[in-house]
Parts: C-alpha cells; sequence; structure tokens
C-alpha cells in the first residue's frame, strides 16, 4: 500500500519492507536524523530493511500532516516524524527521526491491527476491536469528552460505541471516523462543515453514531476521512459523502458544504461498484470493481491526475493509459499529490513535484537563496505531473508495492502451495521430493523462487486484521476477495 502526507509519500512492498520520498523536515520519512538539506528525498528511499522493525515485516502504515505511522506483522505499532502535539504517542512532544515502537502493554498487550493519522492526531485499532487515540484535541478529535491533547495513547471508552466491536479507523484534519462490524458509522471531533454527518456544524468531543437511515439503511464496508469531509463505501458498492464542498470533493456537481451523508452513486455513476476510496486535504479518489480509478476536487497542481489543474465537481475516470491500461487496487491522496498501486505492484505518482521554502514552518527571516524542497512524487526531475506518471520500477529496487498482486501462473502455484495448511513453510521439503518423472509444476520450479513467494504469503496481516473487510480494500485486496467469491 501507499500513503500521501503533506509533500512526501510512503509505501510498503510486498515483502513488508518501507520506502519514503519527499519532505522529511521533521524525520516524517523515518530516515534518521540528519541535516534538513540532506534529509528531502527526491528519489525513494529505502526505510532500511526489516530489521528497522525489529526483524518484522510492515503490513499497513498511515501518514498525517507530517508524521508517520506503521503496523508490523506481529502486532507492533511504530510512530516517527512530527511529534509537537503528542501524536507520536510516546508521552513527549520530541520528533522521532527513526520509527520508534511503542511498547504493547499500552494495550494491554493486544497487537494493533490498524493505524490511521490525522493532520496531528492518530487512531490506533487493536484486535480487540477498542480503539486509542493521541496527540491534538482541541476539537475532541480524540474522543475522550475533552479537548485536551493526549500525549500518549489513551483508550476511548466502549460504551462510547454501545459495546460495538469496530473493525476500522479514519483519521481527517480534525475529526474522526470508525466504523463497527455491523457496519454502523460513528463521527467525532471538528464539526464544522458538517464532516462528521449529524445535519449540523457542532464539535463532538465523544463518538457519535450516524443514524442508520443516514446512510440508506445498509452497511458500510470501508470510511476515509480528508482535511473537511468524509467519505463512506457501502458493502453494495454505493459512495456516500458529506462535510465541506466547496472544491467539488464531494462529487454532487456543485460547490456547496452537505452537513449529513449524501449518496454519489454506484454503477450508475461509476459504471461499477466502488471497492474503496481515499480523501486527501480537498480531492477524493476512488477505485471501483472494475480496477478504474476516478477523482473529483480540487485540481490544482494536476493531483486529480486528468493532465490539467481544473477542479472536477463530479467523478471523472482517470485515463486506463495512464496506467498502461493496468488494473488499480488501491490508491491514496495527501495535500497536493496523489498515487495509486496497480495490480502487478507498480506505484503511480502525480501532483505537486516540488515546494519552494517558505512552506517550512519556522523561515528564516533572510534567505541568501530560494531552497527547492522536493514534493512526493519520487520521480527523477522534481517537477509536477498533471497525470499519473509510473515510478521508475529500478528506483524501487525492483521491489513491488503492496502485497495484492495478479501473479503469473507458477507464482500464484507457489502462493497456493504456500498457504496449503500442511504445505507452508515445508515448501522446500515438498520440492525435494521425488515425483518419478510426473509433471509437476510446482515440482519443477525453482527452490529460491518457490521459497521467496512463501515467505511473501506470510506478510499479509495475520489473525483477524487481515480479515477486516475495510482494512483488505484499504491495502488493495477488494478484486481479489471479489475473484474469491466468483
Amino acid at each position: 500500500m501507499a500513503a500521501c502526507g503533506c509533500g512526501f509519500t510512503t509505501f510498503v512492498t510486498e515483502q513488508g519492507e518501507m520506502f519514503a520520498f519527499g519532505r522529511n523536515d521533521l524525520g516524517q520519512l523515518g530516515l534518521g536524523a540528519q541535516t534538513v538539506a540532506q534529509a528531502h528525498q527526491l528519489l525513494p528511499a529505502s526505510v532500511g530493511g526489516r530489521e528497522v522493525f525489529a526483524g518484522e515485516p510492515l503490513v499497513m502504515m498511515a501518514t498525517g500532516r507530517r508524521h508517520t505511522a506503521g503496523v508490523t506483522k506481529d502486532g507492533a505499532l511504530w510512530s516517527w516524524g512530527n511529534g509537537h502535539s503528542g501524536q507520536l504517542g510516546h508521552g513527549d512532544r520530541a520528533p522521532r527521526q527513526h520509527p520508534e515502537r511503542l511498547d504493547r502493554k499500552i494495550f494491554g498487550r493486544s497487537p494493533a491491527v490498524m493505524v490511521a493519522c490525522g493532520h496531528e492526531h492518530t487512531l490506533v485499532l487493536t484486535a480487540m476491536g477498542c480503539v486509542w487515540s493521541c496527540g491534538f484535541g482541541h476539537y475532541g478529535q480524540l474522543g475522550h469528552g475533552d479537548q485536551v491533547e493526549k500525549l500518549v495513547l489513551t483508550l476511548v471508552a466502549k460504551e462510547q460505541f454501545q459495546e460495538a466491536q469496530i473493525v476500522m479507523l479514519a483519521s481527517g484534519g480534525n475529526h474522526s471516523v470508525a466504523l463497527g462490524a455491523e457496519g454502523d458509522v460513528w463521527t467525532w471531533g471538528s464539526g464544522i462543515f458538517g464532516q462528521l454527518g449529524h445535519d449540523d456544524m457542532q464539535n463532538r468531543l465523544v463518538p457519535t453514531q450516524l443514524a442508520g437511515e443516514a446512510l440508506g439503511g445498509t452497511a458500510a464496508v470501508l470510511v476515509a476521512a480528508g482535511g473537511l469531509h468524509t467519505v463512506v463505501v457501502m458493502i453494495g458498492g454505493e459512495l456516500w459523502v458529506w462535510g465541506y464542498g466547496r472544491d467539488g470533493q464531494l462529487g454532487l456537481g456543485d460547490r456547496t458544504n452537505r452537513l449529513e451523508p449524501v449518496l454519489v452513486g454506484a454503477e450508475d455513476v461509476f459504471g461499477e461498484q466502488v471497492l474503496m476510496a481515499a480523501c486527501g486535504n480537498d480531492h477524493t479518489l476512488a477505485v471501483t470493481k472494475a480496477g478504474t480509478l476516478w477523482s473529483f476536487g480540487r485540481g490544482k497542481d494536476g493531483k486529480l491526475g486528468h493532465n490539467d489543474t481544473n477542479d472536477r465537481l463530479v467523478p471523472t475516470q482517470v485515463e486506463a493509459h495512464h496506467f498502461g491500461h493496468a488494473k488499480i487496487v488501491t490508491a491514496a491522496a495527501g495535500v497536493n499529490h496523489s498515487a495509486a498501486v496497480t495490480e502487478h505492484g507498480g506505484l503511480y505518482t502525480w501532483g505537486m513535484g516540488s515546494y519552494a521554502e517558505e512552506w517550512k514552518e519556522e523561515e528564516k527571516e533572510e534567505e541568501e537563496e530560494e531552497n527547492i524542497i522536493p514534493g512526493g512524487l519520487g520521480h527523477c526531475d522534481g517537477e509536477t505531473k498533471l497525470a499519473p506518471t509510473l515510478v521508475i520500477p529500478a528506483l524501487l529496487q525492483g521491489a513491488r508495492i503492496g502485497h495484492c498482486h495478479r501473479l503469473p501462473p507458477l507464482h500464484a502455484l507457489a502462493f497456493a502451495m504456500g498457504n496449503h495448511s500442511r504445505l507452508g513453510r515445508a515448501a522446500q521439503t515438498a520440492l525435494t521430493a521425488a515425483d518419478n518423472g510426473k509433471d509437476c509444476g510446482y515440482i519443477s520450479m525453482p527452490g529460491e523462487l518457490v521459497q521467496q513467494i512463501v515467505e511473501a504469503c506470510e506478510v499479509w496481516p495475520k489473525g483477524r486484521a487481515g480479515k477486516l473487510e475495510g482494512v483488505m480494500r484499504l491495502l488493495g485486496g477488494g478484486m481479489i476477495k471479489e475473484r474469491e467469491l466468483t
């Protein structure tokens, strides 16, 4: 999967390793303590392999405005970058240049299964279905009934969710969203533009459930939150939106704010059911069951991917030829750029290619010369891209992005055998078994190939995390599940 922050991008490979590029003034790339001049990354940089995360593969990550967090296969939570409001959860306000692990004792030793980052706050979901939060809390976005910052991850009282099992979280600019196992949705935090969906503009200091009929009476399966708007995907593939709409990010054909959920559509608008959606600061991306990508909202810097800088007030398909006609499995939206991952593990980015020095939070009174900070596109030229552009695979050291790919036949066979109840790690033994000359594709494959793919099989989130519908769709597994069902 990929995640987009403010001028930077991070992604996880199929081997569970992390790469990052773009702005790094507060350590949000996780590349270690350096001078600011050295820290920014024009091209993708490896964060250092699994050893950075105590030998465990990374299964998912999230980015805020200037901070990043990730979850490893063993259920450990790591965070780094800007910690000014306590959003890293380490008990202080110091930035972290390297990923730093949070003690699982914080969660009663329950493993983390997903993390979501807002502008300056962080939400964590554990295997017990509990929600924890930390960081900036002025608008109530932490859900604790107050407006106080929390420097450590603090449990949101389970009774606030009517004892429901929470299965997915989303963090907006200053608001938060939770999805229950039965498809119910809760929101809290800033509601000034209606982004909470309760038909008013009030802030909510604790999670408040949307009325059942607000989303057409059906179950939600994925939630996403932007700077000032919220998006939900339903089990039938419908897309619902609400909140700030002045830039067209609601896709309803106008620039009007919506204080309660409004249906955008499904097959009637997108030609297919919507599988997943991602929200940027003022734009929205949607991926359909057919693997097409749609965008709407503010078009500044080309972040909608339509080869221009125009706003789009209704969902508009990004032309498939930009992706070599490959299907899209997941997408990510940042402040001024976007990214998408194809079924073959390719990474495409577009939008703002660099930032001027004035984007720094603390400016010098005088600058001898203008300093250009690379944006989060990962291309060699640092230029703005108005259409999706492939990040050269060689820059990724040949790695494929994400855990959800369409595999060649022999690779698919190895994957299937790697997940077999009796083979699994014993795949190497199976390869050496005598087969009396029988034509078996599995036996005839190179041992190193099988072992590599079997190990890749194990990077998918184990246990309950890998079974959560919303998390699966976020990681790009929506189409895989659809293929299994058919």
